[in-house]
Formats: C-alpha cells, structure tokens, sequence
C-alpha cells in the first residue's frame, strides 16, 4: 500500500491470512446473496428494489477485491453500498445489511483495522457503528405502527455486537502481529549488533596483533641492518605498519556494539606458538605455565588468549626496543591466572591514537565470571586476568 497504510513487506503474514478467508468468502457470499435475490424476484419485489440490491452486492465483492491493493478505497465503496442496503426498503426484511454479501464489509473492515495507519482503524469501528444506527433507524421508520418492539431492539443490539466484536479481534489481530514483528526486528538488531561485534574484536585481536608483531619485527631488523638505504626502507614499512594500525583502531569504534556475541574460541595451547611469533632479537617474549593444568569454559579460555594477545600487543606497539615480555600461565584450586608484564623498554613510541582493547578484555573476562585487573610497577605494565577453572581430578570425576 501507498497512502492507504503501511507497506505490504511488514504485514505479509497478515495479508496472506486474510486472503485465504476472503477467497473462500467470496463464492459462498455471492451464492447466498443469489439465492436471496432469487427470492425477492418470486415474491414480486419491483425491478428497481431488486435492480438497487444487486448493484449493492456487486460494489460490496468488488470492494473486497480491491481491498487486497487499496484497501481504503474499498472502505470507502463498501460503505457507500451498505448505506444503499440500509435505506432500500426490501420486503420481508428489516434492513437491507442483513443481506449476506454484507459480510465483504466486515471483511474490508478487517483488513483495514490490521494494515492501515491511523486513524483509520478508529474510522473503521465509527462508521461501522453509524451504519447500524441509520440501518435501524431506516427500519423503524418503515414500520407501519412506528413502535420499537423486543425483536428491532435485539437485531440491532446482535449487528453492533458483531460490528464491535469484529472490530476487536481485528484490533487484537494487528497487536499480535506488531508484536511478533517487534521481537523479530529485535532478535535481527541484536544478531547484527552481535556480529559487528565479534568483527570489531577479531580485527582487533587478530589484524592488529599481526600488524603489532610485523612493525615489531621490522624494528628489530631495521636495527641490525648495516646498510642504510636498507634501514631506511625496513624504517618505512614499520611507519607504514604504525599508520595502518592506527587506521584500524579509528575504524573499531565504528562497530561498536553492547552485545558480547559469540566467537570460536581459540585454545591454550597456541600461546607458546604466539610468544614464539612475537620473539625476536630485540622484543624476548617467554611463556611460562605453572601448577596443574584444569579446565575451564570456552568463554574463559578466549578471554585468557586474549588478555595474552594483547598483552604481547600493547607492549610491542608502544614500547622501545629491546623489551622483554613475560607471560605466565598459572593454575590453582579453582582458578586460573593469566598475567602478562613487560619492563617498560627503553621509552614509548610515538601515540597511535587511544584505544580501547583493555575495556574489550575486562568485558570478555567478565563475561566468563573472572577479574580483569591492569597495574603499573617500577619495571612496566602488567594485566592479570584470572578465571574460573576446575583440577584435572575434578574433571576426571565429573567425566567417570
């Protein structure tokens, strides 16, 4: 729909509900509403009368088939063709709304209360009641003793009840519906705000620890070169290497998200392999562990990979060689350490913008039921990550 209401796209489950009844509505109506005009035909009815009530139908069918594209439209000629009904006098009935092709009104009705904007779904109950009250009133004023009797007043009590009613479980239709697509666009913002945050942790856990450890390896061998066209150009991939990680830093924020999402979760036994990949003559990188080995979730062991990986990181990027680096695994009953310290180097190098890896890590430790904590003493920094953990002999007994 256009004007008329809402977009087809946000309602295609209503829509298709509703074609389906009108579908089948729409021979069952025409056969009933035939039938009565047959017998109007064989009680002498004038031409006009009958010629009125067909002409009615018709409008009223072909306003439930215009609904399905413009449903205010077919509000409008379906209540054109009941006011018609109501005031044509026809023999035997009290008003002409009671013919059975009446019921593409309700159904026209139905669909705009569930798919069009407001005020229409307010219009919609209006016009339904007005229409019963000129009905009844053009009844009564046909009566030849002009007295309201039991029967005119429960007739007209049953059609503000079906209007009403009908008007309702419309009403309670289109919240359903609204809700239903609510939680939908909710589930889909929180997948994607999810998913951009696992992309904004992998790039900066991955790219920017490989972009650390490259212009790192590129310092220790701009320092050992003895050519200097050779130093200069080892010089200028690590610049070039500083300039792209702090383009990759200025991008994160751009997807940042609240929601910790979920991420495969590398194991402990790649951090002798990352130590290793982060060595070299002027950055010692060593990797002790200590006690015995437990268990812990996949949640706390991607948070400990990643308090060493950016550990190793931070001191790559912003320290002067040499620099040493020392990370250490340690177990104990129920707990696991991780802690990673550096001696400060022999200076900083120059900023490559703020970042925000340490609030990351302390989320992900959290997230895993653990602390997060990041000190300073005489040598340098030092981040402490600990995690719940269980012995092997625990879980030797949880698995016999």
């Amino acid at each position: 729909m256009a004007a008329d209401g809402w977009h087809d796209g946000g309602v295609v489950g209503r829509w298709d509900a509703w074609r389906r009844v009108a579908v089948v509505s729409q021979p069952v109506l025409v056969v009933a509403s035939a039938l009565v005009v047959v017998a109007m035909v064989q009680a002498g009815s004038p031409v006009a009368m009958i010629g009125v009530v067909v002409v009615m139908a018709v409008a009223l069918h072909v306003a439930l088939y215009v609904a399905a594209r413009r449903v205010v439209l077919a509000f409008v000629i379906a209540s054109v063709a009941m006011v018609g009904l109501a005031i044509v006098p026809m023999p035997g009935w009290s008003t002409g709304v009671l013919l059975p092709s009446a019921g593409c009104f309700l159904l026209v009705g139905w669909r705009l209360v569930t798919t069009a904007a407001p005020p229409w779904p307010v219009l919609t109950l209006v016009v339904g009641i007005a229409g019963v009250v000129l009905a009844e009133c053009c009844a009564v004023a046909r009566l030849t003793d002009a007295r309201v009797d039991g029967v005119q007043l429960l007739e007209a009590l049953t059609l503000l009840t079906i209007v009403a009613g009908v008007w309702a479980a419309a009403r309670r239709s289109r919240a359903r519906a609204d809700a239903i697509e609510a939680d939908e666009r909710a589930r889909v913002d929180a997948a994607r705000r999810a998913e951009r945050a696992n992309i904004r942790r992998d790039l900066h856990d991955v790219i920017g620890h490989s972009l650390a450890l490259m212009v790192a390896q590129a310092e220790a061998a701009r320092i050992g070169a003895r050519d200097e066209a050779t130093r200069e150009s080892i010089g200028q991939i690590a610049e070039t290497g500083r300039g792209a990680l702090a383009g990759l830093r200025a991008m994160l924020p751009m997807l940042d998200a609240t929601s910790l999402g979920t991420s495969t979760v590398p194991s402990l036994e790649t951090l002798p392999s990352l130590v290793d990949a982060a060595s070299t003559p002027m950055h010692a990188v060593t990797f002790v562990e200590a006690g015995t080995r437990g268990a812990v979730a996949a949640d706390a062991e991607l948070a400990l990979v990643r308090v060493a990986q950016e550990g190793i990181t931070n001191a790559l990027r912003h320290l002067l060689a040499p620099v040493t680096v020392a990370v250490r695994l340690t177990w104990s009953a129920g707990a696991a350490t991780l802690e990673v310290h550096d001696d400060g180097g022999v200076g900083h190098q120059p900023s490559v913008g703020a970042g925000s890896g340490l609030i990351a890590l302390a989320e992900r430790v959290a997230a895993a039921g653990g602390t997060f904590d990041v000190e300073r003493d005489a040598a340098g920094w030092r981040l402490r990550a600990t995690v719940p953990a269980r012995t092997s002999s625990a879980v030797t007994a949880d698995s016999s």
